[in-house]
């Protein structure tokens, strides 16, 4: 494996998880609400878009593809190239999500569990 091809897988799993962290923060958190009621308005697919954690993170490795062009797999055609790296990068992401995901049920659910037990304990009127 020549130091390019590092290079690039190294980029490829650097995108992953950004576009990983950045999807999942832009169509689930507090923070974006504003931006998704808004894109609601403008119609059902830019809605569905900023709603759609897997849908969108797509789109932004696509992007961060066409501007880091890592290329995993030298073939002579480098649209196919950045092709086969952008779809190698949404699988890697995809698997950081769900790395995410888990996490996240899992502090939601003890945060769920503390709140029960506080009820519990509070005295009966």
């Amino acid at each position: 494996m020549t130091t390019e091809t590092i290079q690039a897988i190294w980029a490829c799993v650097a995108i992953a998880i950004a576009a990983s962290s950045i999807s999942i923060t832009i169509t689930q958190t507090e923070v974006f609400a504003a931006w998704r009621r808004f894109t609601n308005k403008l119609g059902h697919m830019p809605g569905y878009l900023f709603q759609c954690f897997y849908c969108i993170k797509h789109w932004i490795v696509f992007l961060a593809i066409a501007i880091y062009q890592p290329v995993i797999v030298d073939s002579g055609s480098l649209l196919a190239d950045l092709i086969l790296s952008a779809f190698f990068t949404v699988t890697l992401s995809t698997l950081v999500s769900g790395v995410m995901f888990r996490s996240f049920m899992g502090a939601m659910n003890k945060k769920r569990l503390e709140a029960e037990i506080k009820l519990a304990d509070q005295p009966k009127s």
